[in-house]
């Protein structure tokens, strides 16, 4: 039996593992992460009251621990838990990205200047120090995107008119915003591309159209309805941008900005599958499992990856809270689930949240759906009518 060490949450992709016959220890990093029942692991290595520490602190925890145990693999998907993930792999001779290629994946300065230091760099960029910007080259004339250097689901992500608009609002905010990164904001159509590479080197990669409010997503669509020409482009920019960080196998999330003009530019790029549902819609449209292929290349190594069917196309959609309160219950949800070529529809906040319209994040968002159609369009609207269906039943705050 392959006995793997999963660092991190994502309680289906270990169900998976283990329905491929994989014993499992499970490293668990974080107090809310989800995970399968705890008979379903041959040990749970808990580090998750440690949460507060280092990576290296964590890590070392870890090796010290699983000390004397041989694995065959590692399995990691999981955002938070990556750079420990690596650090581990690195120790116990387990195969994953380095330390060094993982934290070019989470930390977004680091991966523009690995861009542009392989002559792939087209955002302008620089870091708050001392409650200044320091740009790595000119400052963009365009309007600006402030956000964690290392942040996720969108939280703490502001725009600026300029440069100057953006140096006035950090003097105001003092030290709030330390170590930030400021980015060029290139405007134009949103993607992203889920990326399958296995040992043999063959790889998939597939393009899903996004929508956002704001900094916030608010609607995915796959396969996304591109002119070749432009699909091409969107797809080169991902490949390019993967391997200039160093990585060859993996699943993996890349975000690129098409703009008018057609060139293309990265955002970010991830060591896991798309969130929103995204890697249902690549099921739903497209036949492919992409975490069922990741797990089965971990564990045997595949040499190849099946042809795609063609189902049509897919699409989940988000709602966003238009009342404030508490939320008790939610109505609508079984009528919502009937409509025609709704897979999915699923409420994001649970009763006793506090529910609110001005929405900073993904995790402010109240409702998912996701639904099918032979058309592009019908299948956003299908979606989006199914995600409107449900509605809170609100106490107040």
């Amino acid at each position: 039996m392959t006995h793997l060490l999963v660092v991190g949450g994502i309680a289906s992709v270990h169900e998976v593992a283990r329905r491929h016959g994989a014993e499992l220890t499970l490293v668990k990093t974080g107090a809310a992460q989800t995970m399968l029942t705890p008979d379903a692991y041959a040990r749970i290595i808990d580090v998750s009251e440690y949460e507060g520490d280092n990576h290296v602190a964590l890590a070392n925890r870890v090796i010290r621990v699983a000390s004397g145990t041989r694995f065959d693999g590692m399995l990691c998907l999981h955002d938070e838990a990556v750079a420990i993930g690596a650090l581990v792999a690195q120790k116990l001779g387990l195969r994953f990205p380095s330390p060094g290629v993982t934290h070019r994946t989470i930390n977004k300065s680091a991966m523009r200047n690995r861009l542009d230091a392989t002559g792939l760099g087209s955002v302008a960029h620089g870091l708050v120090v001392d409650g200044r910007v320091e740009w790595s080259g000119p400052a963009p004339a365009s309007e600006i995107v402030l956000k964690p250097v290392d942040g996720r689901a969108s939280t703490g992500v502001t725009f600026h008119r300029s440069a100057d608009e953006l140096q006035a609002w950090l003097d105001d905010r003092p030290g709030e915003t330390e170590g930030y990164l400021a980015e060029e904001r290139k405007r134009g159509r949103e993607f992203s591309v889920e990326s399958l590479i296995v040992r043999s080197g063959a790889a998939w990669h597939g393009v899903t159209a996004k929508t956002t409010i704001g900094a916030v997503e608010s609607g995915h669509l796959h396969p996304a309805p591109l002119e070749f020409v432009d699909r091409t482009r969107v797809v080169d920019a991902a490949v390019a941008c993967v391997e200039a960080l160093g990585i060859d196998r993996g699943l993996l999330h890349t975000e690129v900005i098409l703009d008018d003009a057609g060139a293309a530019h990265i955002v970010e790029t991830h060591l896991r599958g798309g969130g929103d549902m995204i890697l249902d819609l690549v099921r739903a449209s497209t036949g492919l499992d992409l975490v069922e292929l990741f797990v089965r290349d971990l564990l045997e190594g595949l040499d190849d990856i099946p042809e795609v069917d063609n189902f049509g196309y897919a699409s989940s959609q988000f709602v966003f809270p238009v009342e404030i309160g508490v939320i008790a219950g939610w109505d609508g949800v079984d009528e919502a689930r009937s409509m025609p070529g709704v897979d999915v529809v699923t409420t994001l906040l649970n009763a006793g949240d506090q529910v609110s319209p001005h929405v900073h994040s993904s995790y402010g968002r109240s409702v998912g759906a996701l639904a099918r159609a032979d058309d592009p369009r019908e299948a956003c609207n299908r979606a989006r009518i199914a995600a409107l269906a449900p509605t809170p039943v609100l106490e107040s705050a």
